[in-house]
């Protein structure tokens, strides 16, 4: 973890958390705060308070009632809700300013809410409860790959390249070239931004969920299908896995054999519109965009 420690360090405060995060990040850990509190930080933030509107009368998070004040919105979503479904925007607000030749962020980012959407659908479609906190699990869980192209371009291409001519996953290829992979590298982004040690599990062992620690399996279990079906959006190309999950992990018993389907109607249904949430200059401009997958 030295050597991801070290990258990372040098990009930290290029890749700084808004200082509206660092805020509700302060009241949530206040027992004393107030809805008015969270109303008073996030109205510092205009776009952040329109985006928590947007949310809050989206059909897909499908909260129970309509909103007229920001009050009522976060009162609806909830404080840690409000926390997860936030946090998605302003990361992407972070990298915004990543040039385009750089990385093709808008492309990454629909990958990820493509993800996002099949973490939820998933936490769904096992009965679990905090299915937004799902999404942002999976929404973020390969930051780690932002973090390398923005600082090492031209050598995460040559490391994606030598993955696809080997046929080598590209995690052990970024070990070979790096001393180590963008699981690594999220997870030490994570902790810079001073994120729930959740995410940093989830960043780190969605690959291998076995090494997660026990308290945080469930997540890293969830995001490990999510992520193994968005590598390959076509049915039943990950229905071995699926039925190891459903046999063997005990967050899966109530899932349905057919869950990479229903992954795949909810992906294609709503990742426009929930891109359109989040992305901070608009969606309107993404939708022809391919999905930007780093690790195919």
């Amino acid at each position: 973890m030295k050597a991801a420690r070290e990258f990372v360090s040098d990009i930290a405060e290029q890749l700084s958390m808004p200082e509206v995060y660092i805020a509700i990040r302060e009241l949530l850990l206040n027992s004393n705060s107030t809805i008015e509190d969270f109303v008073e930080v996030v109205e510092r933030d205009s776009m952040l308070a329109v985006r928590v509107m947007r949310v809050a009368k989206s059909p897909y998070f499908g909260f129970p009632r309509n909103c007229e004040s920001l009050y009522q919105a976060i009162s609806l979503i909830g404080l840690m809700q409000l926390h997860d479904l936030m946090l998605g925007s302003l990361c992407m607000r972070t990298f915004s300013a990543v040039p385009e030749q750089v990385l093709n962020l808008k492309a990454f980012w629909r990958y990820c809410v493509q993800c996002g959407i099949a973490a939820r659908t998933i936490g769904q479609h096992s009965k679990t409860s905090g299915h937004h906190f799902f999404f942002t699990l999976g929404l973020l869980h390969e930051i780690g790959h932002a973090a390398m192209f923005l600082k090492a371009h031209q050598a995460s291409i040559e490391a994606l390249d030598i993955s696809q001519q080997r046929n080598q996953d590209l995690a052990s290829v970024e070990r070979e070239n790096f001393g180590f992979d963008y699981c690594e590298l999220g997870a030490e982004l994570m902790q810079i931004w001073h994120l729930p040690p959740v995410y940093q599990q989830v960043a780190s062992f969605h690959l291998n969920p076995e090494h997660a620690d026990e308290a945080f399996r469930s997540a890293v279990d969830v995001v490990h299908l999510a992520h193994a079906i968005c590598q390959d959006l076509r049915p039943a190309e990950q229905q071995e896995l699926i039925s190891e999950c459903i046999e063997q992990k005990p967050i899966f018993k109530k899932l349905p054999t057919d869950i990479d389907a229903l992954v795949i109607d909810e992906i294609e249904t709503n990742t426009d519109s929930v891109l359109g949430l989040l992305w901070p200059q608009g969606a309107q401009d993404l939708r022809s965009q391919p999905a930007g997958n780093l690790n195919a």
